[in-house]
């Protein structure tokens, strides 16, 4: 699916563009979208075109759903007809872009769903607009300004992001959670759909059967009626439970599994030896045979393929490791089976349900129901219990983040007694920046930056991209708004982001059902008692309460051994380290360093190039290192493989 709107004084148009209106002022609204979903004709010469899926329509806000099929068009028509567009956009589930056309006004409107999780570019000035879903298209027709705040955002992050809307070009954004962008005879405006934080409820049993309801809804919703459905398996319970609820709903002849085998050093076995083996038993549980790709960073070709998908990523503002492995998936689903496949995801299962405090990571020990609890204990830390201590000013005091403190005696924390505003302000900033996701720690210090550009990152989030968090965070609404957050955060990070770009990359259809409209309104309100406080319930408490209540699931599986990879029983261990020193791409990385071509897009007044040469100059001698000086190699050495226009 590719889009492309341009606004322009010129007269003729470019091929594979449609002229949709000419404004008032003579410039002319000219249109490509390829694989449009629904064009919809409405009255009074107003028009709407989709593109991407749509899923359903919440009826009456009474929370039952319509779907949505490609024989929805009339239906599609009476919803924009008596609905503002903001209703319909907060009503409408799908992964979609729209442009809604008003000749008669000369107007038009470009939106997304409600989360805008298909990613978009634009730029404009005062001769020309210009929006597409590829910044190829964008930068054939004006020359790259870089912004150092969002290139220091690249290394200050877990995923090698920039925050949604904004890119490392000062002249191209990105469409925003809930923007909608108005074109018209005056030029370029842009308005928010207001978010209106929910508070935590006391929930009983009767929201378990909830639960069950929407996340068994959003799987079928996104699901095709006939054909093969895959799941890109894992060894935990989100992408067991879509299997689960893919094979209870269709069968398991229908569904296929698919996951790949890491190779990635030249020393060792598959790193992921262990959710290998418990992939194949879940396989065995169903009667499916799980599909398994080499993921080959040792094989010497391996440089080749990723030179050749890599621009396809820099055009998609793409900035991770992730991208190899999930080409690789992608291209063998495709020789597998095929263009167009349908291929689900667990991911946002950790970030909605305990803001990514469940994947036994919060510190190492043998015991994996202790270190479950040690995540539920950093989740805490996070909820409404400990947030009234950040607020009374007592948390100094709670014994549990007195432990956190102590085991990370390394680590600086600040002491914020100001004002309310600058203590939330310390109190979120690692959890969005960690590491060590810990209320109050200098994450922001980072020998790679300057100290004007460590100051930059630290008031970005809170100061100047997201301001209502601090004036509206309270201990009833914590949860939602740490929610919301993730949207335009870790959403876009390689995790989330590059899974869905790689699967477009051959046509194939992504579905992630965690992230659904009205399962994330409902976790929004999901007290700490049902896994993410102290109690003893257990991480993701209402998904482990349907796999062992409401479907066939093999859920005392998903709890043996080891969860997946090898630093689950090796303390300290890294799955990048072994790519970056020890795999087939260690040269290539390197010859892509010793040029130091970073230094012509990295500022000096933001970076600190002396330690950025040191760091290259080490890695070429042999030398390896490991914290942060190892992730600021991962995001240096990121950015050159990848690249900029």
């Amino acid at each position: 699916m590719t889009i492309n709107i341009e606004i322009t004084k010129n007269s003729s148009i470019r091929p594979g563009m449609n002229r949709m209106m000419t404004f008032n002022n003579g410039k002319n609204l000219n249109v490509d979208i390829v694989d449009q979903s629904f064009s919809l004709e409405l009255e009074s010469g107003r028009h709407v075109y989709i593109a991407g899926d749509i899923f359903y329509h919440i009826k009456n806000g009474d929370n039952e759903i319509k779907p949505i099929n490609t024989n929805s068009k009339s239906y599609l028509n009476k919803i924009f007809l008596e609905n503002s567009l903001e209703d319909v956009i907060s009503n409408l589930e799908g992964q979609y872009i729209g442009l809604y056309v008003d000749k008669h006004k000369h107007l038009a409107h470009i939106f997304s769903d409600r989360y805008t999780r298909l990613d978009s570019f634009y730029a404009y000035n005062d001769s020309a607009f210009y929006f597409s879903t590829d910044l190829d298209s964008i930068f054939r027709n004006l020359k790259a300004e870089y912004d150092q705040k969002m290139l220091a955002h690249l290394f200050s992050v877990s995923g090698g992001y920039t925050p949604k809307g904004l890119t490392i070009y000062k002249n191209v954004k990105q469409l925003r959670v809930g923007e909608i962008l108005t074109l018209s005879d005056s030029g370029i405006d842009s308005s928010m759909i207001e978010f209106k934080p929910l508070k935590i409820e006391d929930y009983s049993d009767k929201h378990l059967e909830t639960y069950y309801t929407i996340l068994r809804e959003s799987v079928v919703s996104r699901a095709n009626c006939e054909g093969e459905k895959w799941i890109a398996s894992s060894s935990g319970w989100d992408s067991s439970m879509i299997l689960g609820l893919l094979v209870d709903e269709f069968g398991s002849k229908n569904v296929r599994m698919l996951n790949g085998r890491m190779k990635y050093s030249k020393k060792l076995d598959a790193l992921n030896k262990f959710e290998i083996n418990k992939i194949s038993k879940i396989g065995s549980f169903y009667g499916i045979e799980p599909t398994i790709v080499d993921l080959d960073f040792v094989d010497k070709t391996a440089p080749e393929y990723w030179v050749r998908v890599l621009p396809y990523f820099k055009s998609k503002h793409m900035y991770a490791f992730e991208t190899y492995n999930f080409s690789i998936l992608s291209d063998k689903l495709c020789d597998i089976a095929g263009k167009g496949q349908l291929i689900f995801n667990g991911e946002t299962s950790d970030s909605f349900h305990n803001f990514g405090f469940s994947q036994f990571g919060t510190f190492f020990h043998s015991s994996k129901p202790f270190t479950e609890y040690a995540d539920k204990m950093n989740c805490y830390l996070y909820g409404p219990s400990f947030f009234k201590k950040i607020i009374d000013g007592t948390y100094e005091g709670d014994k549990v983040f007195q432990i956190f403190r102590k085991m990370r005696e390394g680590v600086e924390f600040t002491s914020v007694r100001n004002n309310r505003r600058d203590v939330i302000e310390g109190y979120l900033f690692p959890f969005i920046y960690g590491s060590p996701r810990i209320p109050f720690a200098k994450t922001y210090v980072n020998a790679a930056l300057t100290e004007k550009g460590q100051k930059a990152i630290y008031n970005f989030p809170f100061r100047e991209y997201m301001p209502d968090v601090l004036s509206n965070l309270s201990e009833s609404n914590i949860y939602s708004w740490l929610t919301y957050l993730y949207h335009s955060f870790h959403a876009q990070g390689s995790t989330v982001n590059t899974p869905k770009h790689a699967m477009e990359l051959n046509s194939h259809k992504w579905r992630l059902p965690f992230d659904d409209i009205r399962l994330i309104d409902l976790l929004s309100k999901m007290p700490e008692k049902w896994g993410r406080g102290l109690e003893l319930n257990s991480t993701k408490y209402p998904l482990k309460w349907v796999a062992k209540n409401k479907i066939k699931m093999p859920f005392e599986l998903l709890d043996e051994g080891p969860h997946a990879y090898l630093y689950d029983v090796m303390e300290g261990f890294s799955l990048f380290a072994e790519i970056v020193y020890r795999s087939g791409v260690t040269e290539f990385f390197k010859d892509k360093l010793k040029n130091h071509s970073y230094k012509d897009i990295l500022s000096d007044e933001y970076f600190n190039i002396e330690y950025l040469d040191k760091l290259c100059s080490e890695y070429l001698d042999g030398k390896e290192v490991t914290g942060k000086d190892f992730n600021n190699l991962v995001a240096l050495i990121t950015l050159v493989i990848v690249g900029w226009y």
